[in-house]
């Protein structure tokens, strides 16, 4: 179980989910529990109090989870997530969003536009927790809503990326680390001790899931050389540094990696704004068309930019913005190490490879 005393909390995907699960189970069996179980795609079970409760028998039925993100700062933190459950004539779940989810209104996200905020995480979670509630001649319909969530986006992002009226449900593993806390530095450094201790000259730092499944898809190493360093950039290459490795490669999204050439050593988003404005200078600044950079202008997101840039075939110019990020990285540890950076999409592809980091893949062989 998540124990939210110790720092962590829950996605606003799990709070749906188990709102979901909630109000699928009272229309079906015509009480909504107090309380249920989710299992999260990190593999932890939350437990979460149910709120809220209405039930209209063989009609629909809402109740809400109380959002807690346990010590990472979180403008979502205490928000009330429903989840509204009526039976459909078509078979499946259908999913949409209500009052104070935000609708996707640009490309570029991993969400067409025009449809509900809901990431496919939490669609899948929401999914899962209903599916043993539905009865076999007819499908069930969740409406996700989050009062007051068009109020809390505005302290958000997503006016920015052309999500408009709401907050967006989202979380890939379903809980809330604690980012904040000085512990979990403590465990990140834990793991670059035991990259050292197998005796890896080289480690490969990643910010997070994507860039871990995406380096291990790519290259064969093994899983402990690659190391996630969550939103701690700066701190996780002095602390890589201080171990004394040879070689450091930086992997990952260039929305989190870029955000390092403009001096950001922390890259949490409510620190750190997005990248875009950055790789479109780049580009600029490297040669690419006017009338392409006025495409990417438009994109909410870097991956938007992209995209356009590989229905153009610029895509080979994301290997400027990996080298300029490899360049600040040296900079930055005021040394002549071995550095590289290794850039991915979100479908997990290359798409910018750094100088120092061919010359580190020349040798291996591609997985």
């Amino acid at each position: 179980m998540i124990n939210v005393a110790h720092g962590y909390g829950f996605t606003t995907g799990t709070c749906a989910a188990g709102a979901a699960r909630a109000a699928a189970q009272g229309l079906a069996v015509g009480s909504v529990p107090d309380s249920v179980e989710v299992v999260t795609p990190s593999g932890i079970t939350a437990k979460l109090r149910i709120l809220e409760k209405t039930l209209n028998p063989g009609h629909s039925a809402s109740c809400a989870v109380k959002k807690d993100a346990g010590d990472d700062p979180d403008v979502t933190h205490g928000c009330l997530v429903f989840a509204r459950v009526e039976p459909c004539p078509e078979k499946g779940v259908a999913i949409n969003g209500g009052e104070g989810v935000g609708t996707v209104t640009k490309p570029g996200l991993r969400v067409a536009p025009g449809e509900a905020a809901i990431n496919p995480v939490p669609r899948n979670m929401i999914r899962e927790s209903v599916k043993k509630f539905m009865r076999r001649d007819t499908g069930l319909r969740v409406t996700v809503s989050v009062p007051g969530g068009e109020e809390i986006a505005e302290k958000t992002f997503n006016p920015r990326l052309g999500i408009l009226g709401g907050i967006s449900i989202i979380g890939t593993t379903g809980i809330v680390r604690p980012m904040s806390q000085e512990s979990h530095k403590v465990s990140l450094v834990c793991a670059l001790d035991v990259a050292s201790a197998m005796g890896h000259e080289t480690v490969v730092l990643v910010p997070g899931n994507l860039g871990e499944n995406a380096f291990l898809r790519t290259f064969k190493v093994p899983a402990e050389q690659v190391v996630q360093i969550s939103n701690y950039l700066g701190f996780m290459l002095v602390e890589a540094k201080k171990k004394g490795f040879p070689r450091i490669i930086l992997a990952g999204h260039p929305g989190k990696l870029a955000k390092f050439i403009r001096g950001d050593l922390d890259t949490h988003s409510l620190k750190s704004p997005p990248a875009m404005d950055i790789v479109i200078k780049i580009l600029e600044e490297n040669g690419l068309e006017e009338s392409i950079v006025g495409a990417i202008k438009d994109s909410p997101t870097v991956e938007g930019i992209i995209q356009r840039l590989r229905e153009r075939d610029k895509l080979f110019m994301m290997g400027n913005i990996a080298d300029i990020i490899e360049g600040k990285a040296r900079e930055f540890l005021g040394s002549k190490m071995d550095m590289g950076v290794v850039l991915f999409d979100m479908q997990m592809d290359v798409i910018g490879i750094s100088k120092g980091a061919k010359g580190w893949q020349k040798g291996l062989q591609i997985a």
